[in-house]
Order: C-alpha cells, then structure tokens, then sequence
C-alpha cells in the first residue's frame, strides 16, 4: 500500500440548514488523489475504488461513499461533470446493490473483520450508515428522484433505533447519552469523528424530510456532544475515542476534529 498524503488540508465544505443540500459540510475534494493514485487499494473492473491489493482487496463501503461525496461536490463546482457524474453513478449503484434489510432497517454490510475493535465479518457502522445517507439523499436532488431516496433514507435511519444487543449501534452511556457507533465492538468505543459523521447523515435527512423522529434524534446526538465534547480534549490535542483514548493522528486532529 502506498504512503497517503497526509499534509493536505480537508476544508470546511458547505454549512447550510436549507432543503437543498448542496455540497457537503466538508471539502473531501483535496482526498482525490487518494483515489486517483490507489493509495488504499485497486479498483475493481467498474473503477469502484477498494481497499487493499490483489487477492487482499474489499470493498469498504466508506472508500466508495467519500468516493461518491467527492464526485457530487465536483459535479457542483462544474468539473469534469461527465466523469464525475459516472463515478457517482456507480457509486450509487454500489450501494444498491449491496444493500440489506435487518429487522426492517436497510443496511449495508462490511464483509472483512475489523481488528483493533474486535468486529467479525459482517459488522455495520453507524458512521456509514450515515454517510451512505448523505449520499443518497443529494444523489436523489441531483437526478430529480428526491422522494425515491429520501424513502431509501428514512429506511437506513430506522437502523439508527436498533440497539447494540439487537445488533444494531445504539448506545447509551453511563451519563444517559445516545450514542450511535462506527465501532459497535463488545466494549463501547465512542469514536468522536465517527459519531459527528452519523450526526451529519441525521441532519441532512431532516433537512430534506423534516420527519419528528429524524428531529428528535438529531437533537439527542446534538445533546451527546454538549456533553460528552471535553472527554476528547487532552489538553493540548485531541483524543480519538473514548475506549482507547489514544491522541488522534495530525491529519485527523487538522482535518476531521477541528
């Protein structure tokens, strides 16, 4: 695998509460390079980037969702729309085609074991679940089917209620905050970025939707962070999760944290 550049800067992306999502709240766009250059993986046969090489490569439903929100904010800034448009098409196509239904929830899966939290095969994210939200819902307003992919949203947010033990990634911490996990591992990991993530996928659905229980769920993420933002603050850096509590890299304190 090669080396990623981890020197550039992600700047604030486009920060609005109106219906019209428009370019996302942050400018993934300087990340292409990444995908351009194969710093994660090959790219299989329709050009939908992977991570790992050779015999080792999987899909990682993230790669193809920042793949898809990169492609949307160009198409926005008038570059190379034709391509563009295709590789969100196909990144769309992805998760079409890879989705699942668990326990009336629409899902999506990663098939490869993630280590440092100890998740088999098989585990789901709530931060990908969110930003497969985000996706889709500007997808949906770019190609005038909003309704069609605002209803596949509120299907993946009814993952949002499904508990930890039931298989899902909601959590509730020892201070009674809600909490929906990247990393719904046997111990609580509470990955700052990830969570923030997810929230994003909330809002822009209740932007679109305007729908009570995507409401009531925004306003409880937004409560968990009021409360729960000074246990990632080391004092001079910022902390990852709240299992580990290891200080988050300089890219992620630079470009994801602040």
């Amino acid at each position: 695998m090669k080396k990623p550049n981890h020197d550039l800067t992600l700047r604030v992306g486009h920060v609005s509460d109106a219906r019209e999502l428009g370019k996302f709240y942050q400018d993934f766009s300087e990340a292409l390079h990444h995908f351009d250059e194969n710093y994660f993986g090959d790219k299989d046969a329709h050009g939908i980037p992977m991570f790992g090489f050779g015999e080792n490569a999987v899909y990682n439903q993230i790669y193809i969702i920042q793949y898809g929100l990169i492609s949307y904010d160009l198409i926005h800034d008038g570059v190379n729309i034709e391509e563009n448009t295709a590789r969100l098409e196909k990144c769309v196509q992805w998760l079409e085609n890879n989705e699942e239904q668990l326990n009336g929830a629409l899902i999506w899966r990663n098939h490869f074991p993630n280590i440092r939290y100890g998740l088999p095969s098989g585990w789901m994210s709530g931060m990908y679940q969110g930003q497969a939200i985000s996706l889709l819902l500007r997808y949906g307003q770019l190609i005038n089917q909003e309704e069609k992919y605002v209803n596949k949203s509120l299907e993946a947010f009814k993952f949002f209620h499904i508990d930890y033990e039931d298989g899902g990634v909601k959590r509730i911490d020892s201070e009674g905050n809600f909490w929906l996990e990247e990393y719904p591992g046997t111990e609580p990991s509470f990955v700052l970025n990830g969570f923030v993530y997810t929230f994003l996928g909330i809002y822009d659905l209740w932007r679109v939707s305007k729908d009570p229980q995507v409401e009531k769920m925004m306003n409880d993420c937004i409560d968990t962070l009021i409360n729960s933002l000074h246990k990632y603050d080391s004092g001079f850096w910022s902390i990852y999760d709240q299992q580990k509590k290891e200080l988050a890299t300089k890219y992620y304190h630079k470009n994801i944290h602040i």
